[in-house]
């Protein structure tokens, strides 16, 4: 809900979804960027990424999946990237942070924070 809040804040208009099925549900081409936290314990987080890239026939026709997550560990930006995530956001995420994120997500498509 943090996250939510500072998108709030820097005006975007936010859906938050309570599971994967919800997500594949209601992420349609209006949506710009999907932050994931894929650190979820008994949740397979990655494998919602396929499953959007699969939703969308063309890179450009759908939002930009961002990882959030405090794991510092290399592996998991590995695996994120693997599993085709544009971007990786380490938590806690601060006011600053969340807008330069969002500015360089939205002019390069792809964030991948040092890890």
């Amino acid at each position: 809900m943090v996250t939510k809040g500072l998108l709030v804040h820097l005006g975007c208009e936010v859906t938050t979804v309570s599971s994967n099925e919800e997500c594949l549900r209601v992420v349609s081409h209006e949506h710009r960027v999907v932050f994931m936290d894929v650190c979820t314990p008994g949740v397979e987080n990655y494998q919602i990424a396929l499953r959007i890239h699969e939703k969308f026939t063309k890179r450009h026709q759908r939002p930009l999946l961002v990882a959030l997550t405090g794991n510092t560990d290399k592996s998991t930006k590995e695996k994120c990237m693997s599993f085709g995530l544009d971007g990786v956001l380490l938590k806690p995420v601060s006011l600053d942070n969340m807008r330069n994120v969002l500015s360089d997500l939205l002019e390069h498509r792809v964030l991948y924070e040092a890890m």
